[in-house]
Protein backbone atom coordinates (compact mmCIF):
# COMPACT_ATOMS: atom_id res chain seq x y z
CA UNK A 1 0.00 0.00 0.00
CA UNK A 2 2.69 2.50 0.84
CA UNK A 3 4.68 1.78 -2.22
CA UNK A 4 1.50 2.76 -4.09
CA UNK A 5 0.85 6.14 -2.48
CA UNK A 6 4.72 6.76 -3.40
CA UNK A 7 4.02 5.91 -6.99
CA UNK A 8 1.48 8.38 -7.19
CA UNK A 9 3.48 10.77 -4.94
CA UNK A 10 6.37 10.40 -7.26
CA UNK A 11 4.39 11.36 -10.30
CA UNK A 12 3.28 14.62 -8.49
CA UNK A 13 7.24 15.27 -7.68
CA UNK A 14 7.96 14.83 -11.72
CA UNK A 15 5.55 17.34 -12.70
CA UNK A 16 6.44 20.15 -10.20
CA UNK A 17 9.85 19.44 -11.85
CA UNK A 18 8.67 20.66 -15.04
CA UNK A 19 8.49 24.02 -13.52
CA UNK A 20 11.72 24.06 -11.71
CA UNK A 21 13.02 27.72 -11.12
CA UNK A 22 10.30 29.14 -12.94
CA UNK A 23 7.20 29.37 -10.29
CA UNK A 24 9.78 32.23 -7.56
CA UNK A 25 8.79 32.84 -5.29
CA UNK A 26 5.89 30.12 -5.34
CA UNK A 27 7.64 26.76 -4.79
CA UNK A 28 7.02 23.93 -7.15
CA UNK A 29 3.85 21.96 -6.67
CA UNK A 30 2.74 18.84 -8.61
CA UNK A 31 -0.80 17.40 -8.01
CA UNK A 32 -2.07 14.01 -8.93
CA UNK A 33 -5.76 12.96 -8.41
CA UNK A 34 -6.78 9.32 -8.55
CA UNK A 35 -10.06 7.89 -8.73
CA UNK A 36 -10.40 3.77 -8.32
CA UNK A 37 -7.05 3.30 -9.20
CA UNK A 38 -6.99 5.14 -12.36
CA UNK A 39 -5.49 8.33 -12.89
CA UNK A 40 -7.79 11.12 -13.70
CA UNK A 41 -6.21 14.28 -13.28
CA UNK A 42 -3.08 15.90 -13.77
CA UNK A 43 -1.64 19.36 -13.02
CA UNK A 44 1.27 21.80 -11.58
CA UNK A 45 2.54 24.99 -10.93
CA UNK A 46 4.02 26.29 -13.52
CA UNK A 47 4.88 30.35 -12.67
CA UNK A 48 3.32 32.85 -10.07
CA UNK A 49 0.03 34.21 -10.64
CA UNK A 50 -1.39 30.58 -12.63
CA UNK A 51 -2.99 28.06 -11.64
CA UNK A 52 -2.08 26.23 -8.28
CA UNK A 53 -1.14 22.17 -9.09
CA UNK A 54 -4.35 21.42 -7.37
CA UNK A 55 -6.98 23.87 -9.53
CA UNK A 56 -5.07 22.88 -12.44
CA UNK A 57 -5.05 18.80 -11.79
CA UNK A 58 -9.08 19.44 -10.97
CA UNK A 59 -9.81 21.09 -14.45
CA UNK A 60 -7.81 18.67 -16.02
CA UNK A 61 -9.95 15.75 -15.07
CA UNK A 62 -13.08 17.88 -16.25
CA UNK A 63 -13.94 18.10 -12.56
CA UNK A 64 -14.92 14.45 -12.23
CA UNK A 65 -13.36 14.18 -8.79
CA UNK A 66 -16.18 13.07 -6.09
CA UNK A 67 -14.77 10.43 -3.98
CA UNK A 68 -11.24 10.44 -5.15
CA UNK A 69 -8.04 11.01 -4.06
CA UNK A 70 -5.37 13.77 -4.48
CA UNK A 71 -1.68 13.68 -4.04
CA UNK A 72 -0.27 16.87 -3.64
CA UNK A 73 3.88 17.57 -3.38
CA UNK A 74 2.80 20.36 -0.67
CA UNK A 75 0.44 21.41 1.74
CA UNK A 76 -2.75 23.14 -0.49
CA UNK A 77 -3.21 26.95 0.49
CA UNK A 78 -5.77 28.33 2.55
CA UNK A 79 -5.33 32.29 1.66
CA UNK A 80 -5.67 34.51 -0.64
CA UNK A 81 -3.18 35.59 -3.10
CA UNK A 82 -2.94 36.16 -6.89
CA UNK A 83 -5.09 33.28 -6.64
CA UNK A 84 -7.98 31.54 -4.52
CA UNK A 85 -7.13 28.85 -1.86
CA UNK A 86 -6.87 25.24 -2.86
CA UNK A 87 -8.49 24.19 -0.39
CA UNK A 88 -12.00 25.80 -1.31
CA UNK A 89 -11.33 23.88 -4.67
CA UNK A 90 -10.37 20.43 -3.43
CA UNK A 91 -13.39 20.78 -1.09
CA UNK A 92 -15.58 21.92 -3.46
CA UNK A 93 -14.65 19.37 -5.94
CA UNK A 94 -15.54 16.18 -3.99
CA UNK A 95 -12.03 14.85 -3.32
CA UNK A 96 -12.30 12.68 -0.19
CA UNK A 97 -8.34 11.86 0.33
CA UNK A 98 -5.66 14.20 0.26
CA UNK A 99 -2.06 12.46 0.51
CA UNK A 100 0.70 15.15 1.40
CA UNK A 101 4.61 14.92 0.81
CA UNK A 102 4.75 18.40 3.26
CA UNK A 103 3.39 20.71 5.26
CA UNK A 104 3.52 24.59 3.81
CA UNK A 105 6.50 26.50 6.06
CA UNK A 106 4.99 29.46 5.09
CA UNK A 107 3.52 31.36 7.79
CA UNK A 108 0.80 32.01 5.84
CA UNK A 109 -0.28 28.56 5.36
CA UNK A 110 1.32 26.36 7.85
CA UNK A 111 -0.89 23.67 8.62
CA UNK A 112 -3.97 26.39 7.89
CA UNK A 113 -4.81 23.94 4.70
CA UNK A 114 -4.70 20.90 6.78
CA UNK A 115 -6.65 21.76 9.55
CA UNK A 116 -9.65 23.81 6.97
CA UNK A 117 -9.17 20.30 4.96
CA UNK A 118 -9.70 18.21 7.90
CA UNK A 119 -13.05 20.35 9.27
CA UNK A 120 -14.31 20.14 6.02
CA UNK A 121 -14.80 16.14 6.00
CA UNK A 122 -11.46 15.88 4.12
CA UNK A 123 -8.81 13.09 5.03
CA UNK A 124 -5.56 13.95 5.32
CA UNK A 125 -2.12 11.72 5.09
CA UNK A 126 1.13 13.85 5.28
CA UNK A 127 5.04 12.54 4.81
CA UNK A 128 4.40 10.54 1.83
CA UNK A 129 8.12 10.74 -0.19
CA UNK A 130 8.73 13.81 2.33
CA UNK A 131 12.26 13.93 1.92
CA UNK A 132 11.62 14.15 -1.96
CA UNK A 133 9.42 16.87 -1.66
CA UNK A 134 11.76 19.05 0.38
CA UNK A 135 14.92 18.51 -2.02
CA UNK A 136 12.47 19.81 -4.46
CA UNK A 137 11.86 23.24 -3.04
CA UNK A 138 15.19 23.52 -1.04
CA UNK A 139 15.47 26.97 -2.48
CA UNK A 140 11.90 28.02 -0.82
CA UNK A 141 12.40 26.35 2.36
CA UNK A 142 15.74 28.24 2.91
CA UNK A 143 13.88 31.79 1.23
CA UNK A 144 10.79 30.86 3.38
CA UNK A 145 12.42 30.17 6.65
CA UNK A 146 15.65 32.23 7.10
CA UNK A 147 14.09 35.14 4.98
CA UNK A 148 17.61 35.16 2.98
CA UNK A 149 18.11 33.82 -0.44
CA UNK A 150 19.36 30.28 -1.76
CA UNK A 151 22.67 31.13 -2.98
CA UNK A 152 24.39 29.25 -5.57
CA UNK A 153 27.71 30.05 -6.29
CA UNK A 154 29.54 29.42 -9.63
CA UNK A 155 33.24 29.65 -10.04
CA UNK A 156 35.59 29.01 -13.39
CA UNK A 157 39.05 28.36 -12.65
CA UNK A 158 42.32 26.51 -13.22
CA UNK A 159 43.07 22.88 -12.21
CA UNK A 160 45.08 24.43 -9.44
CA UNK A 161 41.80 26.60 -8.23
CA UNK A 162 43.18 30.21 -9.64
CA UNK A 163 40.89 32.52 -11.72
CA UNK A 164 43.98 34.70 -13.50
CA UNK A 165 47.57 35.08 -14.42
CA UNK A 166 49.84 37.15 -12.52
CA UNK A 167 48.88 40.36 -14.62
CA UNK A 168 45.50 39.99 -14.06
CA UNK A 169 44.69 38.67 -17.00
CA UNK A 170 41.73 35.99 -16.95
CA UNK A 171 39.82 36.08 -20.48
CA UNK A 172 39.82 32.48 -21.45
CA UNK A 173 40.52 29.80 -18.87
CA UNK A 174 37.43 27.49 -19.13
CA UNK A 175 36.37 26.20 -22.69
CA UNK A 176 33.90 27.85 -25.20
CA UNK A 177 31.43 24.89 -24.30
CA UNK A 178 31.91 26.06 -20.19
CA UNK A 179 30.76 29.00 -21.05
CA UNK A 180 28.07 28.67 -23.11
CA UNK A 181 26.51 26.54 -20.05
CA UNK A 182 27.26 29.65 -17.71
CA UNK A 183 25.12 31.96 -19.55
CA UNK A 184 22.48 29.65 -20.12
CA UNK A 185 22.62 28.81 -16.75
CA UNK A 186 21.85 32.94 -15.67
CA UNK A 187 18.25 32.68 -16.84
CA UNK A 188 17.37 29.90 -14.08
CA UNK A 189 17.73 32.68 -11.22
CA UNK A 190 16.35 35.66 -9.94
CA UNK A 191 19.92 37.21 -10.56
CA UNK A 192 23.21 37.38 -10.89
CA UNK A 193 25.97 38.85 -8.67
CA UNK A 194 29.37 40.08 -9.25
CA UNK A 195 32.16 41.34 -6.63
CA UNK A 196 32.93 45.17 -7.96
CA UNK A 197 36.58 44.04 -9.47
CA UNK A 198 35.07 41.28 -11.35
CA UNK A 199 32.45 44.29 -12.59
CA UNK A 200 35.41 47.06 -13.11
CA UNK A 201 38.37 44.35 -14.81
CA UNK A 202 36.40 42.17 -16.67
CA UNK A 203 33.37 44.69 -17.48
CA UNK A 204 30.65 41.94 -18.35
CA UNK A 205 27.53 42.03 -19.54
CA UNK A 206 26.22 39.21 -17.40
CA UNK A 207 23.31 38.41 -19.69
CA UNK A 208 22.52 35.28 -21.55
CA UNK A 209 24.38 33.78 -24.62
CA UNK A 210 22.28 36.40 -27.10
CA UNK A 211 22.51 39.13 -24.84
CA UNK A 212 18.82 40.13 -25.29
CA UNK A 213 16.75 40.82 -22.80
CA UNK A 214 15.87 38.49 -20.11
CA UNK A 215 14.17 38.57 -16.78
CA UNK A 216 17.88 37.55 -14.53
CA UNK A 217 18.53 40.63 -12.86
CA UNK A 218 22.41 42.07 -12.15
CA UNK A 219 23.56 43.01 -8.62
CA UNK A 220 27.48 44.29 -8.36
CA UNK A 221 28.49 44.35 -4.86
CA UNK A 222 30.32 47.70 -4.89
CA UNK A 223 31.13 49.05 -1.72
CA UNK A 224 32.43 52.28 -2.26
CA UNK A 225 30.94 52.09 -6.06
CA UNK A 226 34.14 52.18 -7.79
CA UNK A 227 31.67 51.09 -10.84
CA UNK A 228 31.92 53.06 -14.02
CA UNK A 229 28.59 54.57 -15.69
CA UNK A 230 29.83 53.83 -18.41
CA UNK A 231 30.33 50.03 -17.46
CA UNK A 232 28.74 47.54 -19.95
CA UNK A 233 26.54 46.88 -16.80
CA UNK A 234 25.21 49.98 -16.87
CA UNK A 235 24.62 51.05 -20.90
CA UNK A 236 22.42 47.45 -20.95
CA UNK A 237 20.11 48.46 -17.47
CA UNK A 238 17.14 48.65 -20.49
CA UNK A 239 18.10 45.17 -21.12
CA UNK A 240 17.62 44.08 -17.56
CA UNK A 241 17.86 45.53 -14.03
CA UNK A 242 20.73 46.62 -11.98
CA UNK A 243 21.04 46.40 -8.43
CA UNK A 244 23.89 48.04 -6.66
CA UNK A 245 25.03 47.13 -3.06
CA UNK A 246 27.16 49.57 -1.76
CA UNK A 247 27.92 51.07 1.54
CA UNK A 248 27.93 54.26 3.71
CA UNK A 249 31.17 55.24 3.36
CA UNK A 250 30.37 55.38 -1.32
CA UNK A 251 29.48 58.63 -2.75
CA UNK A 252 26.46 60.01 -2.27
CA UNK A 253 26.52 61.98 -5.35
CA UNK A 254 27.60 58.53 -7.18
CA UNK A 255 24.69 57.22 -5.56
CA UNK A 256 22.06 60.10 -6.45
CA UNK A 257 23.89 59.53 -10.11
CA UNK A 258 23.15 55.77 -10.45
CA UNK A 259 19.85 56.00 -8.84
CA UNK A 260 18.75 58.56 -11.07
CA UNK A 261 19.23 55.92 -14.48
CA UNK A 262 16.04 53.87 -15.56
CA UNK A 263 16.59 50.34 -14.18
CA UNK A 264 19.26 51.12 -12.09
CA UNK A 265 18.53 50.67 -8.20
CA UNK A 266 21.27 51.30 -5.34
CA UNK A 267 20.91 49.63 -1.96
CA UNK A 268 23.52 51.42 0.63
CA UNK A 269 24.18 49.62 3.91
CA UNK A 270 26.28 50.16 6.72
CA UNK A 271 29.44 49.03 6.15
CA UNK A 272 31.31 46.39 7.73
CA UNK A 273 35.18 46.83 7.85
CA UNK A 274 34.57 49.21 5.17
CA UNK A 275 32.49 45.85 2.92
CA UNK A 276 29.21 45.53 2.30
CA UNK A 277 27.51 43.66 4.60
CA UNK A 278 26.28 40.42 2.70
CA UNK A 279 23.53 39.12 4.98
CA UNK A 280 22.15 42.68 5.78
CA UNK A 281 22.34 42.99 1.57
CA UNK A 282 20.80 39.41 0.99
CA UNK A 283 17.85 39.88 3.70
CA UNK A 284 17.32 43.08 2.17
CA UNK A 285 16.93 41.20 -1.41
CA UNK A 286 14.47 39.05 0.44
CA UNK A 287 12.05 41.24 0.74
CA UNK A 288 11.95 42.11 -2.76
CA UNK A 289 10.98 38.72 -3.41
CA UNK A 290 14.38 37.11 -4.64
CA UNK A 291 14.93 33.51 -3.52
CA UNK A 292 17.50 32.23 -6.20
CA UNK A 293 20.85 34.07 -6.34
CA UNK A 294 23.66 32.70 -9.27
CA UNK A 295 27.05 34.28 -7.38
CA UNK A 296 29.58 34.31 -9.77
CA UNK A 297 33.08 35.21 -7.88
CA UNK A 298 35.68 36.29 -8.37
CA UNK A 299 37.88 35.75 -4.85
CA UNK A 300 37.37 38.15 -2.58
CA UNK A 301 33.37 37.56 -2.94
CA UNK A 302 33.43 34.09 -3.14
CA UNK A 303 35.68 34.05 0.39
CA UNK A 304 33.31 36.34 2.30
CA UNK A 305 30.08 34.50 1.40
CA UNK A 306 31.71 31.11 2.51
CA UNK A 307 33.65 32.69 6.02
CA UNK A 308 30.02 33.88 6.21
CA UNK A 309 28.25 30.67 5.70
CA UNK A 310 25.74 32.11 3.00
CA UNK A 311 26.70 29.34 0.36
CA UNK A 312 24.22 26.70 -0.33
CA UNK A 313 25.50 25.33 -3.71
CA UNK A 314 28.92 25.41 -5.55
CA UNK A 315 29.06 25.01 -9.26
CA UNK A 316 32.90 24.67 -10.37
CA UNK A 317 33.98 24.98 -13.95
CA UNK A 318 37.75 23.69 -14.17
CA UNK A 319 39.84 23.58 -17.18
CA UNK A 320 42.84 21.75 -17.20
CA UNK A 321 45.29 23.93 -16.70
CA UNK A 322 48.29 24.89 -14.63
CA UNK A 323 48.54 28.79 -13.48
CA UNK A 324 49.81 29.27 -9.95
CA UNK A 325 50.46 32.65 -8.51
CA UNK A 326 48.30 34.50 -5.80
CA UNK A 327 44.59 34.65 -7.56
CA UNK A 328 43.02 31.66 -6.44
CA UNK A 329 39.41 31.36 -6.88
CA UNK A 330 38.18 31.44 -3.19
CA UNK A 331 39.88 33.53 -0.39
CA UNK A 332 38.59 34.92 2.40
CA UNK A 333 39.45 33.88 5.95
CA UNK A 334 39.43 29.77 5.16
CA UNK A 335 38.87 27.25 7.68
CA UNK A 336 40.72 27.06 10.75
CA UNK A 337 41.20 23.75 11.06
CA UNK A 338 40.81 20.83 8.85
CA UNK A 339 38.81 19.46 11.02
CA UNK A 340 36.59 22.18 9.75
CA UNK A 341 36.79 21.47 6.43
CA UNK A 342 33.74 22.09 4.15
CA UNK A 343 32.00 19.13 2.61
CA UNK A 344 29.90 18.61 -0.46
CA UNK A 345 26.97 16.12 -0.81
CA UNK A 346 25.22 14.87 -3.78
CA UNK A 347 27.86 15.14 -6.03
CA UNK A 348 27.25 15.66 -9.70
CA UNK A 349 30.41 15.99 -12.10
CA UNK A 350 29.96 16.36 -16.14
CA UNK A 351 32.42 16.88 -19.11
CA UNK A 352 31.98 20.56 -20.64
CA UNK A 353 34.65 20.54 -23.40
CA UNK A 354 37.84 19.87 -22.23
CA UNK A 355 36.65 21.26 -18.72
CA UNK A 356 35.00 19.21 -15.47
CA UNK A 357 31.68 20.76 -14.03
CA UNK A 358 31.30 19.34 -10.47
CA UNK A 359 27.85 20.78 -8.61
CA UNK A 360 27.56 20.26 -4.92
CA UNK A 361 25.65 20.94 -2.73
CA UNK A 362 27.23 22.45 1.11
CA UNK A 363 26.55 19.93 4.11
CA UNK A 364 27.31 20.24 7.56
CA UNK A 365 30.62 20.70 8.79
CA UNK A 366 33.03 17.41 9.66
Amino acid sequence: MKRKHEYYMKQAIELAEKARDKTYPNPMVGAVIVNNGRVIGRGYHKKAGKDHAEVAAIKASGNKCQGADMYVTLEPCDHYGKTPPCTKAIIESGIKKVYIAMKDPNLLNNGKGLKKLKKNGVKIVSGICKKEAETLNAKYIKFIEKKIPYITLKLGQSLDGKIAARNGSSKWITSKESRMYARKMRKNFDAVCVGANTAINDNPFLLDEKRKGFKTRRIILDSKLRLSLKSNLIKTAGLSPIIIGTTDIASERKVKSLNSIDNVEVIVIKNKKEQVDLNSFFKKLAKKNFVNILVEGGGELAGSLIDQGLVDEFFFFIAPKVIGGKYSSIKGKGVLDISKILNLKDIDIKRSGDDFIVRGLLCSQA
